[in-house]
């Protein structure tokens, strides 16, 4: 089957490997969509220790190709997303539902086992979650993503009526929006340079999008709401992003970081303990968000296919990653497959 593979250090391939084949308790997806993410980004700027040849892609979904000895509750043809790794679902993490923590967790597309970006994938069945009809496949394999948005914002303590500001409008950056807004905050400032984001931006909910380079969004918050962010949400997650984080947020503040900077920073703790401010980092997902996405997106209570910029084939992976590295009006980028 055709997948699309890292190489070497920035550097992506499509080529030719084996179509998996369903063991005890997993299944085989003829993959639909699935989404490039940032951390994608990051695996083949940096490595993360992968190996040559690893297919990518974790942000997946499809329809169910084989069925392997021992699962229930499934049938072929059917739809579904999945948590992007194999837990053992018996230790204290996984009862807890941080399945993410599990101990003995194999991740998809990371280089453990091979991810979405190929034809079909292989999945555990105790990870899968059934895609309704009202939803596209496009929009299942959003559903991953904005879990990642949903679980940053239940983090924090926004509730409704809240102040906020988010920085940055990629694809983390604008899930966090999308529920910012359907938990109720008031005023919703985003820090975004590209124009074709933050037209986006705006078309999701945001009440205000902001240039950093020319004005603070926190000055800009307070001119709309009378005081400075009570919450900070950090999803670009580069140096020295945390440092103006802290210094917007105000008094009391929470600062939840989403995006993830692969490199060391400074900040000054001082200017934290003075302002009194929690500093609260996320990850990923747990399964009741999957379950939580899903509901919302059905209900009508978020709306995210505008999230969806590009559409591509897996021929074109490679290309666009190199483009990725210095994005301007892309969003999410879906790769599709044909079905």
């Amino acid at each position: 089957m055709k997948a699309a593979m890292f190489k070497r250090l920035n550097e992506m391939a499509v080529g030719e490997v084996p179509k998996p084949v369903a063991g005890e308790g997993e299944v085989v997806l003829k993959v639909h969509n699935c989404g490039i993410c940032g951390s994608d980004l990051h695996a083949v700027r940096f490595g993360f220790g992968m190996p040559p040849d690893s297919v990518m892609g974790h942000e997946f979904c499809g329809e169910i190709e084989q069925i392997g000895p021992g699962v229930t509750g499934y049938e072929v043809g059917e739809r579904v997303t999945s948590l992007p790794f194999i837990t053992c679902g018996v230790c204290d993490r996984c009862r807890r539902g941080r399945n993410m923590h599990c101990v003995k967790l194999r991740g998809l597309g990371l280089g453990q086992l091979p991810g979405a970006y190929a034809e079909f994938v292989l999945c555990g069945a105790g990870s899968l979650f059934k895609v309704p009809d009202q939803l596209s496949s496009r929009e299942g394999a959003l559903i991953e993503p904005l879990a990642v948005g949903l679980h940053g914002v239940k983090r924090s303590r926004l509730e409704r009526g809240s102040s906020c500001v988010v920085m940055g409008a990629g694809p983390v950056g604008l899930a966090t929006l999308i529920w910012c807004k359907a938990k109720g905050a008031e005023t919703v400032v985003v820090s975004e340079m590209s124009p074709k984001r933050s037209e986006l931006a705006l078309k999701l909910g945001a009440t205000a999008v902001v240039n950093p380079n020319e004005t603070n969004p926190a000055d800009k918050l307070r001119e709309l709401s009378g005081h400075r962010p009570d919450v900070v949400f950090e999803c670009i997650g580069v140096k020295s992003t945390l440092s103006s984080a802290i210094s917007m947020v105000g008094i009391g503040g929470q600062i939840v970081v989403l995006g993830v900077c692969m490199e060391e920073d400074q900040i000054s703790p001082a200017t934290c303990i003075f302002k009194e401010i929690t500093l609260d980092f996320a990850v990923g997902y747990m399964r009741e968000d999957f379950r939580e996405t899903i509901d919302a997106m059905v209900s009508g209570l978020i709306d995210p296919k505008p999230l969806i910029t590009d559409i591509i084939t897996v021929d074109e992976v490679p290309a666009m990653f190199q483009t990725l590295a210095h994005p301007t009006s892309q969003a999410k980028v879906m790769v599709e497959f044909p079905h």
